[in-house]
């Protein structure tokens, strides 16, 4: 247990030195001028938040540090490591239960070592992952106690401490509330169990799965997936179709190496191995229940993809791996050989992808970071070039420097070198982040370069069309008439820039009523072209369409 979660620090401790990034500005913000605790109790606070957004626990964990630790990142960041290693070491627990000490330490190191997990290292605005996941892992415990205490009255205490933990875990995030239909199925690590007895046992977790839902209906009063991009019912079965690659995309990093396919060959190799347990076919289905409901809830969510969306596959991918190489180890000599051998090539090629992944993940938040620091610092005529934040961070950022940190206003940025071909004469230095160096310079002098080779490679004329519709408070879109290629969304000629898919929706309660934009194609071929302004009615039952020619 200790050296996984020393491996923690190894693996992710470069985040120790990263300044603010991603929503950490907003949720800093709301703990900062919402009511005391009121993530708790406050269901008008949370109507103003985005629509069906209910984390507590991330506020609460947050706030714990702002309360005792101030404002400073090193203490959030320390605070994320601990938990990450929490997790980790809770997972070799639990492993425990039916693995034995190798293939439970294995188990959590391939689970250490996946790019899903490192991409929570470095992000604290989905700590209420890790802290979920923790939950989960101590509920199933104590329902396993329960289990090893049956036939007895003393069942039901372990019983109902596994239901509260299941409550606690489905607040900090909802991908742990499946994990009430799957208790039941789960096979005893202790003498068998029966399935009446399972269910029976599973009623705690029922009611507070019940109170739960009754709870979210009255503090957000909607459903699940609400926020950000919008998805009618139509878009389900596309989506769900779409999810299984978008969710092995994350898992291998969202990049194609030697590494990544040797890691898959392996996991693969070990999952199919369950089918020779004696009840393999059971196994089989269990797992393949067991991933469909670690899918079932982020569907709604999964039209842009995150990678902490992946987080619950993940962790049924490993477990099924786990099982099926135990399996294969007890099933003679040379099937255990073979067990060894995938399971060795699985952890060594799973170190070298989390390696490059790490490398592609961290370089990009550190970027975001320095440029947050550069932004907090500057003055009236400094101009900043492609952050990579989003616009609205950089909003709640531009707030925090003057409200919280008492630093002058002053200083913009822009996202999209339109910006550059419609503002010829921008006065102030601009700086820009140099991927060698790894830090924002100064990049006014060649501004003039930039700017030539941006406008230049515009196409004013070439093909381009966009479809907008308004239904209730979602706007709807399908651009093109490109396949391939990028679209993007750019605001105020330019200082915002927001990467869109072709086809898509998204949730405008509260928007600015009317939104301007121009929609903006990138060619493979490095040539860009954009609409001219469109401005879109926020209003139910609006449409727009626009194309070229």
């Amino acid at each position: 247990m200790l050296a996984l979660a020393g491996a923690v620090f190894v693996l992710y401790g470069q985040v120790l030195r990263l300044w603010w990034t991603h929503d950490d500005f907003f949720h800093l913000r709301t703990l900062l001028t919402y009511r005391p605790y009121w993530y708790f109790w406050s269901a008008a606070d949370y109507r103003t938040m985005p629509a069906g957004l209910l984390t507590p626990l991330l506020f609460f964990s947050l706030d714990l540090d702002r309360r005792w630790l101030g404002l400073e990142p090193y203490p959030f960041r320390l605070h994320q490591l601990v938990a990450l290693s929490a997790c980790v070491v809770a997972f070799y627990g639990v492993a425990r239960l039916w693995l034995s000490r190798p293939w439970a330490g294995l188990a959590a190191w391939i689970f250490l070592v996946g790019p899903v997990t490192a991409s929570l290292a470095p992000l604290l605005m989905v700590r209420h992952y890790v802290e979920s996941l923790i939950l989960a892992g101590l509920s199933l415990a104590a329902w396993v106690g329960a289990l090893r205490r049956w036939p007895g009255a003393t069942a039901w205490g372990p019983a109902g401490l596994s239901a509260a933990l299941y409550f606690a875990a489905s607040m900090a995030k909802e991908i742990a509330l499946p994990l009430v239909a799957l208790l039941p199925l789960l096979p005893s690590p202790g003498q068998p169990v029966a399935l009446r007895v399972r269910l029976a046992l599973a009623l705690p977790h029922v009611v507070a799965g019940a109170v739960y839902l009754v709870l979210r209906g009255a503090l957000v009063g909607t459903g699940f997936g609400l926020y950000g991009f919008a998805v009618r019912t139509s878009d389900l079965p596309a989506l769900g179709l779409e999810l299984p690659a978008k969710i092995a995309r994350e898992l291998g990093g969202g990049s194609l190496s030697a590494a990544v396919v040797v890691f898959a060959v392996a996991l693969v190799a070990g999952i199919a191995a369950l089918l020779l347990a004696p009840s393999g076919r059971r196994a089989v289905a269990v797992a393949g229940l067991a991933l469909m409901l670690a899918m079932l809830p982020v569907l709604p969510v999964s039209t842009v993809m995150e990678p902490r969306y992946a987080v619950p596959a993940w962790v049924v991918v490993v477990i099924a791996f786990m099982l099926g190489c135990r399996t294969l180890s007890e099933a003679g000599a040379r099937r255990r050989r073979a067990a060894a051998v995938i399971a060795l090539v699985a952890s060594a090629s799973g170190l070298m992808l989390n390696r490059e992944d790490w490398r592609v993940r961290f370089a990009a938040v550190e970027r975001i970071s320095a440029e947050n620091r550069f932004v907090l610092e500057m003055r009236e005529g400094d101009v900043l070039r492609h952050p990579l934040a989003l616009g609205a961070s950089l909003g709640e950022l531009e707030w925090m420097k003057d409200a919280v940190f008492g630093r002058p206003r002053g200083g913009r940025w822009f996202q999209d070198d339109l910006f550059l071909c419609l503002h010829a004469g921008v006065p102030g230095r601009i700086s820009g982040w140099d991927p060698d160096a790894r830090r924002v310079v100064d990049v006014t002098a060649r501004v003039p370069e930039l700017r030539d080779r941006h406008c230049a490679s515009i196409r004013s004329e070439a093909p381009l069309s966009a479809h907008f519709r308004v239904a209730g408070s979602d706007l709807f879109w399908q651009l093109g008439p490109h396949r391939s290629g990028k679209y993007r969304f750019v605001l105020d000629d330019g200082r915002v820039a927001l990467p869109m898919p072709p086809r898509a929706g998204f949730h405008m309660a509260g928007r600015p009523v009317p939104l301007t934009l121009r929609v903006a194609y990138e060619s493979p071929a490095g040539w860009v072209t954009y609409s001219p302004e469109l401005s879109l009615r926020l209003v139910d039952g609006w449409t727009l369409r626009w194309a070229r020619p």
